[in-house]
């Protein structure tokens, strides 16, 4: 049975979701990590007017989830799932049909990201001709493998003085707006950092943090294009792993890297990084569906 979530089943759906996206073969990108988090994140689902999230129940078990993260100012929303445990074809298939409506309602587009051990939901989205859109891979640097030390560079936090700096380095269509990223920021374990040449922004780095004293990601590193090639990257690098390695106490560092870009790519694997994963990211543009001909 498929059923709108409720909030009195806010809790065990959270805590099933944080065992389902911990495993890679489920793994679904913008899922939070945390299972507060996780909690909070759906929960925010709940208050909204029209259903945006849905749940499979086989008996008291809970064997599916399709969230709908909306981005309303967008009209695009990235989909937390669907998962599902049993009979994985058609449940998955079940959930995509009840969220149909809300999706054609609100949005002109949906976004799906997995990993490539994902095979379910990699099925899926060829099944509903979701557009390939990137393919990036997942590096990761171990605690134990970063020796450097930040060598004084002109490194400093950034906060909404710096917005239309930023703005004008951030890259058009990431996955977080410079307004979002500014915002999350301000949270605990994530940092936005700029690198400065005089009082001019030369580049940024945006290093947040997935479970607390274990894994961190640096979403976001990008250098104003006069300033390539200058060191920039290298030292918000260095700067943003010894943050998160001595005073986050991370174990390990992510960082995703698009597949052609190898120039970005060496410069990751001179610090250490390794791959990890590789992720497939989709789009679907929403298509509102004509209403039946009536028969008389």
């Amino acid at each position: 049975m498929i059923k709108e979530l409720e909030v009195k089943d806010l809790r065990p759906v959270s805590e099933w979701l944080h065992r389902m996206n911990g495993d890679d073969k489920h793994f679904v990108a913008w899922l939070a990590s945390d299972p507060k988090e996780i909690f909070e994140q759906i929960w925010g689902l709940t208050q909204l007017n029209d259903p945006f999230a849905f749940v499979a129940w086989d008996g008291e078990e809970i064997v599916g989830f399709l969230g709908i993260l909306p981005f309303f100012e967008q009209r695009v929303c990235r989909l937390l799932g669907p998962f599902a445990t049993k009979q994985e074809t058609l449940i998955i298939e079940r959930l995509w049909q009840k969220a149909s409506l809300t999706l054609e309602m609100y949005f002109d587009a949906a976004k799906l990201a997995c990993f490539d051990v994902n095979t379910e939901l990699l099925t899926f989205a060829e099944h509903y001709e979701f557009e390939l859109y990137n393919i990036e891979k997942t590096l990761r640097l171990d605690k134990e493998s970063f020796t450097q030390e930040p060598e004084g560079a002109p490194i400093a936090p950034l906060d909404e003085s710096r917005r239309e700096e930023l703005d004008s380095i951030h890259p058009a269509g990431a996955y977080y707006t410079t307004d979002e990223m500014l915002t999350f920021s301000r949270e605990n374990g994530h940092h936005l950092l700029g690198y400065f040449d005089g009082d001019a922004l030369a580049g940024y780095l945006y290093l947040e943090t997935i479970l607390p004293e274990e894994e961190g990601e640096i979403c976001f590193v990008n250098v104003a294009s006069e300033e390539q090639g200058e060191g920039v990257g290298s030292a918000l690098l260095t700067y943003a792993l010894s943050l998160g390695f001595r005073r986050e106490n991370f174990s390990y560092i992510t960082i995703s890297v698009r597949e052609a870009n190898s120039g970005a790519e060496n410069l990751y694997r001179q610090f250490g990084f390794y791959e990890w994963h590789t992720i497939y990211a989709y789009n679907k543009t929403i298509e509102t569906q004509p209403p039946p001909k009536l028969v008389h």
